[in-house]
């Protein structure tokens, strides 16, 4: 058996949730600032944001929904029986440019821990593996973008690119002349 093909003996373990609990506080208002949704259409969208790799329950969701609805950052557009539609509120929509303004490191740096505390435990050859993943990811995320970002911030990515690739460029200088103590 290679490296790629799942064991049997195996199947029974499922990765942890990669998403940090908090971070659902930050992602909910953040999907209702352009849509009203109910609980299960947050589900969902999640579910679609991520290709299914994360599927948050109810258990996680719905209390999370009446925590924010009592902090007054989101409120109840509409109700159907049981079923809620929720919308951001002003007070919600003023929390997210205050959390952006003055905490976007802050929570950027709570969403690397995952991945941080994760790389740290891997051994070196998982950890290339990891991080090219990432860097593909990261990669096809900025060619997504491209036609949505005004010519500032296009100049301020290829300034950011250049950089990565002039190290890149490093990386594999190092690696063709076997000078790799360094790297």
């Amino acid at each position: 058996m290679n490296d790629e093909t799942p064991n049997k003996d195996c199947e029974h373990l499922t990765m942890p949730q990669s998403i940090p609990r908090g971070l659902l506080r930050h992602i909910i208002p953040r999907l209702l600032r352009t849509k009203e949704m109910t609980g299960t259409d947050i589900m969902q969208r999640l579910g679609n944001l991520s290709d299914g790799e994360w599927n948050p329950s109810p258990g996680t969701i719905y209390p999370m929904l009446s925590s924010l609805e009592e902090e007054g950052v989101i409120e109840a557009a509409s109700t159907e029986g049981r079923s809620k539609t929720y919308r951001l509120t002003e007070e919600g929509k003023k929390q997210m440019v205050m959390m952006f303004k003055h905490r976007r490191g802050a929570v950027g740096e709570k969403t690397r821990l995952g991945p941080r505390l994760w790389e740290q435990l891997l051994d070196p050859k998982e950890r290339v593996t990891f991080h090219m993943h990432g860097m593909i990811h990261s990669i096809e995320s900025f060619d997504s973008l491209l036609n949505s970002l005004d010519k500032k911030q296009q100049q301020k990515l290829l300034r950011h690119l250049e950089e990565m690739a002039a190290k890149i460029s490093s990386l594999i200088d190092k690696l063709k002349t076997g000078d790799t103590k360094n790297v």
